[in-house]
């Protein structure tokens, strides 16, 4: 048996700045990929947030009136059905939308739900995905026997605080940033001897990060005004407590600035949940065996950790960080790795190979166990 996963692609409706997934650059690796796990005959999971259907889902309140308080000329975009999302989705992405719905017709493709497209896991989620070509096993947790060892695959966001339930703090922040600080951004322009990039504001995580950035686009006045209103925004769609927005002149920037430091460190709890996980001191969601390679997404971070478990062998926590750009702060260059793993059975024995398709499909790990 051959596996093969992918995490975090965030196919959404966007092909101009603000997009997650550029079709046109990694489109063509989603559809080499695809020839070849059709070629080998394996099967593709894609583990959470294949779509990212909340980016294309504007905040329930209040957005309207931050248009209006900072003085934007667009219009509020409207609330779309599930299945006009994934047609806007395949509409941006022609290239990797098409060759995973062809994929799905020749051999097993496993989506598992994450927070960016929980849909899935919803009523009328999968028949909006087949709607768009696609022949797919949904479930939020995927275990197989490789090699007589037991891998599982999750997406992670379940260990989230922020999101691991139905339209929670960090839904709320995606909405906010792509239907009002992006928006406000291009048509703000950029300050003078700054170069703007409205695509760095998607690519930051944790997505709090946007206001050290922001700070050094904006001046400060429209930075003053544009964070009032922000924390307005977000409190009436309950990301904050409503109080917030009435005392937002005392959230200042440093405080948000601190508490983005204790969530930029979700990528490590998640592993130290993965290795109890693996030593059987940590029950899994979904009520998931054991796994002997356990395998999340989610966090945008790579991770790779064997972990020592004396007689029942080595077990393996892998971290397979997303496809989309990543980003630190405001300047650095992001992060344009395209992560893969392989895991098969070679002679009754388990292989897991970590490679980065944008640098030639260079091995990254590898681990093999009896």
């Amino acid at each position: 048996m051959i596996l093969y996963v992918i995490s975090d692609v965030h196919l959404d409706g966007e092909s101009s700045e603000g997009t997650l997934f550029d079709d046109r650059k990694n489109g063509p690796a989603v559809a080499a990929l695809c020839d070849r796990i059709a070629r080998e005959d394996a099967e593709l999971v894609l583990a959470g947030d294949a779509f990212d259907l909340t980016s294309m889902t504007p905040p329930r309140k209040g957005l309207g009136r931050f248009y209006e308080k900072m003085d934007m000329r667009a219009e509020p975009p409207p609330r779309l059905p599930v299945a006009d999302l994934f047609v806007r989705a395949r509409g941006a992405n022609p290239i990797a939308v098409e060759a995973l719905a062809r994929l799905s017709s020749r051999v097993p493709m496993t989506v598992i739900p994450g927070n960016h497209d929980r849909h899935l896991g919803e009523p009328g989620g999968a028949q909006a995905l087949s709607s768009i070509g696609f022949r797919v096993h949904i479930e939020r947790s995927v275990a197989r026997k490789i090699g007589e060892r037991t891998v599982v695959v999750q997406h992670g966001h379940e260990l989230d605080e922020g999101n691991h339930e139905r339209e929670g703090r960090g839904e709320v922040m995606t909405h906010v940033l792509h239907h009002a600080v992006i928006p406000f951004l291009r048509e703000k322009g950029p300050r003078p001897g700054v170069r703007m990039n409205p695509s760095r504001v998607v690519a930051l995580r944790p997505e709090e990060a946007v206001v050290s950035v922001l700070e050094r686009w904006l001046d400060e006045k429209t930075f003053r005004k544009f964070f009032r209103n922000l924390l307005s925004l977000l409190a009436q769609n309950g990301y904050l407590p409503r109080v917030a927005g009435i005392l937002s002149p005392l959230i200042t920037a440093n405080r948000v600035r601190r508490a983005i430091e204790d969530q930029d460190r979700l990528w490590e709890s998640t592993a130290f949940t993965a290795f109890r996980a693996l030593q059987g001191r940590r029950k899994l969601a979904y009520d998931a065996p054991r796994p002997d390679v356990l395998v999340f997404g989610h966090t945008h971070i790579l991770d790779w950790a064997v972990q020592e478990r004396g007689k029942r062998g080595d077990g393996l926590y892998v971290n397979l960080g997303t496809w989309t750009e990543r980003c630190f702060d405001a300047s650095s260059p992001p992060d344009l790795s395209l992560p893969l793993l392989r895991i098969d059975d070679e002679q009754g024995r388990l292989r897991v190979s970590l490679v980065d398709l944008a640098d030639q499909g260079r091995e990254l790990q590898r681990f093999e166990s009896a």
